[in-house]
């Protein structure tokens, strides 16, 4: 897993790639929540991410419900057919505002 931030003011876009799965997920988790304490809105471009596992799925969940309390939208952008179709199968596609 390899993440890039990008800031853009009041929102951060944040460049994932690799796998996000068990053995790194906590760490995922952890980084992006420190992350949405700086910007109101985040952007996850997934142009680069290859696999996500439950625990990832629940690192986004977090971020999603940290970012919405604190009045911002999460938003997910360049998701590839397999992530899409995780996003689709979990009702994460309903959650996110995809682009």
């Amino acid at each position: 897993m390899d993440i890039k931030l990008i800031n853009r003011g009041t929102e951060g876009e944040l460049l994932l790639s690799g796998r996000i799965d068990a053995g790194n997920a906590d760490d995922f988790a952890e980084l992006v929540l420190k992350i949405a304490d700086r910007f109101k809105d985040i952007t996850l471009n997934m142009a680069g991410l290859k696999y996500i596992s439950s625990a990832g799925l629940r690192g986004i969940q977090r971020l999603y419900m940290k970012v919405h309390s604190n009045g911002g939208e999460l938003k997910a952008i360049n998701v590839g057919e397999y992530i899409l179709e995780v996003f689709e199968l979990t009702g994460f596609a309903e959650m996110l505002n995809l682009a």
